[in-house]
């Protein structure tokens, strides 16, 4: 394994038996490099730069996320905290899907999600939320709860999913635009 450039993207390379080129961003925004043992070194600093400005989107995207604490006891109460903010939001919603539709969730979860802001089991009614949601703002969460909401009427992304988040909040895309911003 050694430490390469190129261009303005400084990255970690090593080399197995796989037959593709892997390339790696990390949280930390360091970027790490898989590549089969034929393939020359020349080459790999070839693809990364093709690859530069994916790279470089992705550490932004990364330096955009919130850090998380590492000690175990701050971690469980940012999660408890999270849980009180995501329940007083969720909680007129709640009500609402109970009385019109005849669902409420049976269980709410708080933990660190890596690719999703949120999951829902229709089957056991468990409604999940990432802690990472606790740093954006309440009609970002508000979305979340409410899209997740719909998944106990409807588990997929359908017409029927979309017609429901529709008329249950009919700003949902601009709050999904900036959830991801």
């Amino acid at each position: 394994m050694g430490i390469w450039k190129a261009g303005s993207i400084v990255f970690t390379l090593s080399k197995s038996t796989r037959r593709s080129v892997g390339i790696t961003v990390k949280k930390d925004g360091t970027v790490h490099v898989r590549a089969p043992f034929w393939l020359s070194t020349r080459e790999v600093i070839r693809m990364v730069s093709s690859k530069a400005a994916w790279i470089e989107a992705r550490q932004k995207a990364n330096a955009k996320e919130p850090v998380l604490p590492s000690d175990k006891a701050e971690l469980a109460l940012l999660r408890k905290e999270a849980s009180v903010k995501f329940l007083d939001i969720a909680a007129p919603r709640v009500e609402h899907f109970r009385k019109k539709y005849g669902v409420e969730p049976k269980k709410w979860t708080v933990r660190i999600m890596n690719t999703r802001w949120g999951s829902c089991s229709s089957a056991t009614g468990r409604i999940t939320l990432n802690l990472k949601l606790y740093f954006k703002t309440d009609p970002c969460i508000d979305y979340v709860i409410v899209h997740e909401l719909c998944h106990l009427i409807h588990p997929d992304h359908g017409k029927g999913f979309y017609a429901l988040l529709e008329r249950e909040l009919p700003d949902w895309k601009l709050r999904r635009k900036e959830l991801k911003a």
